[in-house]
Protein backbone atom coordinates (compact mmCIF):
# COMPACT_ATOMS: atom_id res chain seq x y z
CA UNK A 1 0.00 0.00 0.00
CA UNK A 2 1.64 3.51 -0.78
CA UNK A 3 0.43 5.55 2.11
CA UNK A 4 0.85 9.48 2.21
CA UNK A 5 1.44 11.36 5.43
CA UNK A 6 0.22 14.92 4.42
CA UNK A 7 -1.59 18.40 4.89
CA UNK A 8 -0.50 21.67 3.81
CA UNK A 9 -0.33 22.98 7.06
CA UNK A 10 3.33 22.96 9.13
CA UNK A 11 3.82 21.56 12.54
CA UNK A 12 0.94 19.53 12.42
CA UNK A 13 3.03 16.37 13.47
CA UNK A 14 3.71 14.84 9.76
CA UNK A 15 7.49 13.48 10.04
CA UNK A 16 6.11 12.26 13.87
CA UNK A 17 3.41 10.44 12.68
CA UNK A 18 5.58 9.40 9.32
CA UNK A 19 8.15 8.15 11.88
CA UNK A 20 5.43 6.65 15.09
CA UNK A 21 3.78 4.72 12.17
CA UNK A 22 6.85 2.94 10.41
CA UNK A 23 7.61 1.70 13.77
CA UNK A 24 4.44 0.42 14.59
CA UNK A 25 4.11 -1.10 11.02
CA UNK A 26 7.94 -3.17 11.65
CA UNK A 27 7.45 -3.93 15.40
CA UNK A 28 3.64 -4.28 15.99
CA UNK A 29 2.59 -6.12 12.77
CA UNK A 30 5.94 -7.62 11.31
CA UNK A 31 5.36 -5.40 8.50
CA UNK A 32 8.12 -4.56 5.76
CA UNK A 33 8.02 -1.00 5.35
CA UNK A 34 10.30 2.19 2.94
CA UNK A 35 9.78 5.51 3.58
CA UNK A 36 10.43 8.04 0.93
CA UNK A 37 11.25 11.69 2.88
CA UNK A 38 10.07 14.22 0.08
CA UNK A 39 9.70 17.03 2.66
CA UNK A 40 12.65 19.48 1.52
CA UNK A 41 13.70 19.63 5.49
CA UNK A 42 14.09 16.30 5.38
CA UNK A 43 13.02 15.67 9.10
CA UNK A 44 12.86 11.67 8.67
CA UNK A 45 15.75 11.40 6.73
CA UNK A 46 18.17 13.11 9.00
CA UNK A 47 16.65 11.05 11.91
CA UNK A 48 17.15 7.99 10.24
CA UNK A 49 20.59 8.69 9.44
CA UNK A 50 21.62 9.88 12.79
CA UNK A 51 20.42 6.80 14.55
CA UNK A 52 22.08 4.64 12.25
CA UNK A 53 25.17 6.47 13.67
CA UNK A 54 23.94 6.04 17.48
CA UNK A 55 22.49 2.46 17.97
CA UNK A 56 23.99 -0.89 16.67
CA UNK A 57 20.36 -2.01 16.22
CA UNK A 58 19.81 -3.05 12.65
CA UNK A 59 17.85 -0.15 11.05
CA UNK A 60 13.59 -1.48 11.22
CA UNK A 61 13.47 -0.04 7.35
CA UNK A 62 14.98 2.05 5.14
CA UNK A 63 14.03 5.68 4.64
CA UNK A 64 15.25 7.19 1.08
CA UNK A 65 15.24 11.18 -0.03
CA UNK A 66 12.76 12.11 -3.02
CA UNK A 67 13.06 15.02 -5.01
CA UNK A 68 9.90 16.09 -5.98
CA UNK A 69 10.85 17.04 -9.18
CA UNK A 70 11.97 12.85 -9.52
CA UNK A 71 8.66 11.53 -8.43
CA UNK A 72 7.56 11.64 -11.93
CA UNK A 73 10.67 9.25 -12.64
CA UNK A 74 10.14 7.01 -9.90
CA UNK A 75 6.39 6.74 -9.90
CA UNK A 76 6.08 3.89 -11.34
CA UNK A 77 8.49 2.29 -9.39
CA UNK A 78 6.40 2.70 -6.27
CA UNK A 79 3.34 1.66 -7.50
CA UNK A 80 5.20 -1.79 -7.93
CA UNK A 81 7.24 -1.62 -4.98
CA UNK A 82 3.81 -1.06 -2.96
CA UNK A 83 2.99 -4.60 -3.79
CA UNK A 84 6.12 -5.83 -1.97
CA UNK A 85 6.18 -3.75 1.01
CA UNK A 86 4.50 -0.32 2.81
CA UNK A 87 5.09 2.55 1.33
CA UNK A 88 4.91 5.39 3.60
CA UNK A 89 5.48 8.87 2.03
CA UNK A 90 6.64 12.20 3.96
CA UNK A 91 4.82 14.94 2.28
CA UNK A 92 5.84 19.04 1.88
CA UNK A 93 3.60 21.07 4.06
CA UNK A 94 2.06 22.54 0.84
CA UNK A 95 -0.03 22.21 -2.27
CA UNK A 96 1.59 24.47 -4.48
CA UNK A 97 2.93 21.81 -6.42
CA UNK A 98 2.12 19.89 -9.30
CA UNK A 99 4.32 17.13 -8.20
CA UNK A 100 2.71 17.34 -5.03
CA UNK A 101 -1.02 16.80 -6.02
CA UNK A 102 0.43 13.98 -8.28
CA UNK A 103 1.25 12.43 -5.56
CA UNK A 104 -1.43 12.95 -3.56
CA UNK A 105 -3.57 11.40 -6.34
CA UNK A 106 -1.68 8.23 -6.35
CA UNK A 107 -2.21 7.38 -2.63
CA UNK A 108 -3.90 4.73 -1.30
CA UNK A 109 -4.17 5.78 1.67
CA UNK A 110 -3.91 9.69 3.13
CA UNK A 111 -3.10 10.15 6.91
CA UNK A 112 -3.99 13.90 7.65
CA UNK A 113 -2.95 14.69 11.26
CA UNK A 114 -5.30 17.56 12.44
CA UNK A 115 -5.75 19.89 15.57
CA UNK A 116 -8.32 21.55 16.50
CA UNK A 117 -6.98 25.07 16.29
CA UNK A 118 -9.24 26.87 13.77
CA UNK A 119 -5.54 27.86 11.57
CA UNK A 120 -5.02 24.10 11.24
CA UNK A 121 -8.50 23.24 10.85
CA UNK A 122 -8.95 25.93 7.58
CA UNK A 123 -5.96 24.90 6.32
CA UNK A 124 -6.41 20.65 6.77
CA UNK A 125 -9.97 21.23 5.35
CA UNK A 126 -8.74 23.18 2.09
CA UNK A 127 -6.25 20.21 1.88
CA UNK A 128 -9.36 17.68 1.96
CA UNK A 129 -11.27 19.25 -0.66
CA UNK A 130 -8.20 19.38 -2.63
CA UNK A 131 -7.67 15.56 -2.01
CA UNK A 132 -11.02 14.65 -2.70
CA UNK A 133 -11.35 16.70 -6.03
CA UNK A 134 -7.70 15.09 -7.16
CA UNK A 135 -9.08 11.15 -6.66
CA UNK A 136 -12.73 10.99 -5.58
CA UNK A 137 -11.79 7.19 -4.67
CA UNK A 138 -8.99 8.33 -1.62
CA UNK A 139 -8.93 6.84 1.30
CA UNK A 140 -8.87 9.70 3.53
CA UNK A 141 -8.08 9.32 7.24
CA UNK A 142 -7.80 12.42 9.46
CA UNK A 143 -5.50 12.21 12.79
CA UNK A 144 -5.84 14.39 15.74
CA UNK A 145 -2.55 14.84 17.16
CA UNK A 146 -1.51 17.57 19.76
CA UNK A 147 -4.72 18.35 21.36
CA UNK A 148 -4.96 21.54 23.67
CA UNK A 149 -6.75 20.80 26.48
CA UNK A 150 -8.07 24.41 26.38
CA UNK A 151 -9.77 24.21 23.19
CA UNK A 152 -13.88 24.19 23.54
CA UNK A 153 -15.96 20.84 23.06
CA UNK A 154 -17.93 22.60 20.77
CA UNK A 155 -15.06 23.82 18.65
CA UNK A 156 -13.72 20.52 18.46
CA UNK A 157 -17.07 19.16 17.44
CA UNK A 158 -17.22 21.62 14.23
CA UNK A 159 -13.85 20.43 13.40
CA UNK A 160 -14.77 16.70 13.46
CA UNK A 161 -18.28 17.00 11.72
CA UNK A 162 -16.53 19.55 8.67
CA UNK A 163 -13.24 17.25 8.29
CA UNK A 164 -16.06 13.67 8.53
CA UNK A 165 -17.69 14.63 5.21
CA UNK A 166 -14.02 13.61 3.08
CA UNK A 167 -13.21 11.13 5.49
CA UNK A 168 -13.18 8.91 8.75
CA UNK A 169 -11.78 10.70 12.19
CA UNK A 170 -8.84 8.00 13.89
CA UNK A 171 -8.98 8.10 17.66
CA UNK A 172 -7.00 10.80 19.05
CA UNK A 173 -2.89 10.86 20.10
CA UNK A 174 -2.78 12.98 23.10
CA UNK A 175 0.09 15.04 23.59
CA UNK A 176 2.85 13.49 25.73
CA UNK A 177 6.74 14.17 25.76
CA UNK A 178 7.55 10.38 24.80
CA UNK A 179 6.57 11.49 21.35
CA UNK A 180 8.99 13.67 21.33
CA UNK A 181 11.48 11.65 21.84
CA UNK A 182 11.14 8.77 19.40
CA UNK A 183 13.62 7.81 17.55
CA UNK A 184 13.28 4.76 13.96
CA UNK A 185 14.91 1.88 15.84
CA UNK A 186 12.13 0.96 18.68
CA UNK A 187 9.53 2.07 20.31
CA UNK A 188 8.89 3.10 23.80
CA UNK A 189 6.51 1.12 25.84
CA UNK A 190 4.66 4.76 26.62
CA UNK A 191 4.52 6.11 22.66
CA UNK A 192 3.11 2.49 22.16
CA UNK A 193 0.44 3.24 24.55
CA UNK A 194 -0.15 6.68 23.70
CA UNK A 195 -0.54 5.91 19.50
CA UNK A 196 -2.12 2.14 19.94
CA UNK A 197 -5.70 2.71 19.55
CA UNK A 198 -5.13 5.38 16.92
CA UNK A 199 -2.61 3.10 14.51
CA UNK A 200 -5.13 -0.09 15.13
CA UNK A 201 -8.00 2.03 14.26
CA UNK A 202 -6.12 2.58 10.66
CA UNK A 203 -4.62 -0.42 10.46
CA UNK A 204 -7.86 -2.68 11.04
CA UNK A 205 -9.80 -0.41 8.24
CA UNK A 206 -7.14 0.39 5.97
CA UNK A 207 -3.83 -1.40 5.85
CA UNK A 208 -4.25 -4.85 6.88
Amino acid sequence: MKIVIANQKGGVGKSTTCVLLANYLALEKNESVVIFDMDQQETVYSKWERDRELYENEPLYEVLKLDLEDYPKYAADLEALKGETQVIIDMPGRLDDDTILSVIKDADLIICPIAYERSVFESSHVFARVARHLNADNKIVFLPTRLNKAIKYETKEKVREAMAAFGEIAPEIAERVALQRIDTVSISSEAREVVQESFDFIYNRYIS
